[in-house]
């Protein structure tokens, strides 16, 4: 039997978790020098209650240890381990897990880098769970991964410039510039595994509805699976999902962004992930 491993960032529902048994290792969120359990001692909406307050987080990895004990628990019966991890551009945790893979030789465990984050790489975790359900051989799962990976878009609108500013990825005169245009921002993936700025516009809900429903022209989801990450803006993601399904997809996948990426992202941050 095969068995899933992913990280946190995957930022999979608890139903599909549950339903495919995928195993979900947490990464950390330290604040004030304290460490919290992505999604278990804190969770999205508290990160950004404290950024508010003045204090920023930082993000740390899964450590190899943690890792190691998985694998070993689901290998030692002659199951195989298929892993899949955030972009290993942007974390230590896919190095981790292969520290880990090569601790055990003797055990079939493969270690694939997502290449992203959030459902991007959810996706793909959970096209390779259902895989594994029906009897997929392993070398059908990665090819599978491969292709996907390879062909997933990424656009993650974000309409504050406030989390971005206070993690240091913009200065402070384009955070002021910024506030004062009603500028939005969409971060995608530049095919490297790298998530950075692809595009800029003016004006709020209307106008991030109107780039969405572009956007959406430009891709072929019909009868794809698609994915819909949020943290509390409720309203923008039904309405976003309602453009969604106009265009026929197999299937809308939503879910609330991790505490990891709440850090970058702001409380009302819409992505939107689907294979080209």
């Amino acid at each position: 039997m095969i068995k899933i491993v992913t990280d946190s960032v995957a930022e999979l529902p608890q139903a599909i978790i549950d339903k495919y048994d995928i195993t979900v290792l947490p990464l950390y969120v330290n604040i004030m020098d304290q460490s919290f359990i992505d999604g278990v001692e804190i969770n999205a909406q508290t990160v950004c209650q404290y950024i508010n307050k003045g204090h920023y987080p930082q993000t740390s990895q899964i450590p190899p240890h943690q890792f190691y004990t998985v694998f070993d628990n689901l290998t030692r019966n002659g199951d195989e381990v298929i892993a899949i991890t955030m972009s290993s551009q942007l974390s230590g945790t896919f190095r981790a897990a292969l520290t880990a893979k090569e601790q055990l030789p003797d055990r079939k465990i493969t270690v694939l880098d997502s290449m992203g984050i959030s459902l991007g790489q959810g996706l793909q975790v959970i096209e390779a769970a259902k895989m594994a359900l029906f009897g997929k051989l392993p070398e059908e799962i990665i090819s599978c991964i491969h292709r996907i990976r390879s062909k997933m878009n990424y656009a993650i609108i974000i309409d504050t410039l406030e989390y971005v500013f206070k993690g240091g990825r913009i200065n402070k005169a384009q955070y002021i510039a910024g506030n004062l245009l009603n500028l939005n921002i969409v971060c995608g993936s530049d095919g490297t595994g790298k998530i950075s700025l692809t595009e800029k516009f003016i004006g709020k809900e209307k106008s991030i509805l109107r780039w969405i429903s572009k956007h959406l022209n430009s891709l072929n989801i019909k009868d794809k699976t698609v994915g819909l990450c949020t943290l509390s803006n409720e309203k923008l993601l039904n309405e976003v999902k309602a453009l969604v399904e106009k265009h026929n997809p197999k299937e809308v996948i939503v879910s609330q962004f991790s505490s990891v990426v709440a850090c970058y992202s702001g409380p009302n941050a819409i992505g939107i992930f689907a294979t080209k």
